[in-house]
């Protein structure tokens, strides 16, 4: 056994992620002829937000189109690594990246942080059945396919999210049977100042529009069964229940920034829940270190405009300009984004109030009850409590569980969050990448 060979680069320029953040940045440095490398672990660039076929394309507002215009420019470049997965940072630079299973030592002078974020889950017995599964993967299969996992679906959770999901569902010829909302109306009325905005507006009323009478606010799930070839979701509302049967339910309660890489590279993190949680803290100009930026939902949960402006931000910083206009956008969406984040938050006696029987970890099949038990016998950071339950031990690394432990941990103790340590590799990749096990 011997260590595998691995390709040393050099590039003026790295950048994490090809979402539409990363894009805005590259096009920018691209025109101003700069060296860099781009990489995205999925086989195509425009992450989420820019899947498409052209069959059930979304409402194309004025970010998606340009964000169309963007993928398509950038897609052939020698220099967009599809398929390469970032592994870790090692200092001075170094970035450990493997590219369809042959690993690379990527030497960057500066490095733009672009990961995006994943989904953010609300557990309930049941969410790990078949035919549960995330909103964000009905989008991908519709969006990328037009595949429709079910003839008909029941999406729940909160957040505007699941409205374009159902509409992009519907559209592939689906039939949503009812999209739950956790939030009472009452507390959403305060967010109507989104539908001023002209971009924001038009895209909600023609979800509103087509899902009119499928909407319902102020249920939670409280049990998913199977029953059958079906499941029989339990809903609850001030103490009434209801039952409905469905083919799928696709659940999603927000999204979580995506700062493991941030961490390794020393980018100073903080915790704001209505950012979406822990987000990687910048200045105006999106610098986050020396030689280090970061632009997108690594920041906080705002959106694609809000992404798409910060990476503008970013690779004007990095070629050593500024735009004052751009500036002021993005304080603009960045305060949009705080009120959108608080007003589709979960509430915190939610979180306090999961049975004990629920899986929270699903690697390693840690329930509720033994993450209560070990907070009741003091393992109150995210550190001890992986210690003590395995759980976050698993495949993921605690992607899907941690945010949930946190938020418990939060509302039943009023304990300070901690981020999760990180260490390389960032997510589980196979040894004979690295070595030669012949």
């Amino acid at each position: 056994m011997k260590r595998a060979d691995v390709e040393r680069i050099e590039t003026e320029i790295f950048i994490a992620g090809g979402g539409i953040a990363g894009l805005a940045a590259a096009e920018i440095l691209l025109e101003a002829g700069k060296d860099f490398i781009l990489v995205d672990e999925y086989p195509y660039i425009g992450g989420q937000y820019l899947r498409d076929n052209p069959d059930y394309r979304p409402l194309d507002t004025p970010t998606r189109k340009y964000g169309f215009h963007l993928r398509d420019h950038l897609s052939k470049a020698d220099n967009i690594w599809t398929e390469t997965l970032v592994a870790g940072y090692y200092g001075n630079g170094e970035i450990a990246v493997v590219k369809k299973e042959k690993p690379y030592i990527i030497k960057a002078d500066k490095i733009l942080i672009a990961t995006g974020a994943r989904e953010k889950f609300l557990p309930f017995p049941g969410w790990t059945l078949p035919g549960v599964i995330s909103a964000g993967a009905v989008q991908a299969l519709v969006k990328t396919s037009g595949y429709l996992p079910a003839r008909d679906a029941i999406i729940a959770g909160t957040g505007p999210f699941l409205l374009a999901v159902a509409y992009e569902f519907e559209k592939a010829g689906g039939k949503v049977i009812e999209v739950a909302e956790l939030n009472p109306i009452k507390k959403l009325m305060g967010f109507t100042t989104a539908l001023l905005d002209f971009e924001k507006g038009r895209e909600g009323i023609k979800y509103l529009v087509k899902l009119f009478g499928k909407l319902s606010y102020g249920w939670k799930i409280v049990e998913a069964k199977q029953n059958g070839e079906k499941l029989r979701v339990t809903l609850e509302k001030n103490g009434k229940k209801r039952e409905l049967e469905t083919e799928l339910l696709a659940i999603g309660h927000g999204f979580v920034p995506n700062i493991e890489f941030a961490q390794l590279c020393g980018c100073p993190v903080s915790y704001k829940p209505e950012l979406g949680g822990w987000i990687i803290e910048v200045d105006e100009n999106m610098s986050c270190g020396k030689d280090m930026y970061a632009a997108g939902e690594v920041t906080g949960i705002g959106g694609a405009r809000k992404a798409l402006i910060e990476g503008q931000l970013a690779a004007l910083s990095i070629t050593g300009k500024e735009d004052k206009k751009l500036k002021k956008k993005r304080a603009h969406e960045v305060k949009f984004a705080a009120k959108l984040n608080t007003v589709y938050s979960v509430s915190p006696h939610l979180w306090k109030s999961i049975p004990d029987n629920t899986i929270i970890c699903r690697c390693e099949d840690v329930t509720m009850g033994e993450i209560r038990k070990a907070v009741e016998e003091g393992f109150v950071s995210t550190r001890g409590i992986k210690g003590a339950t395995r759980v976050g031990m698993g495949n993921c690394q605690g992607r899907t569980c941690f945010p949930i432990v946190m938020e418990f941990l939060r509302s039943y103790k009023g304990v300070k969050p901690e981020a999760v340590s990180i260490r390389p590799p960032i997510k589980p990749v196979d040894l004979g990448v690295f070595v030669d096990l012949e």
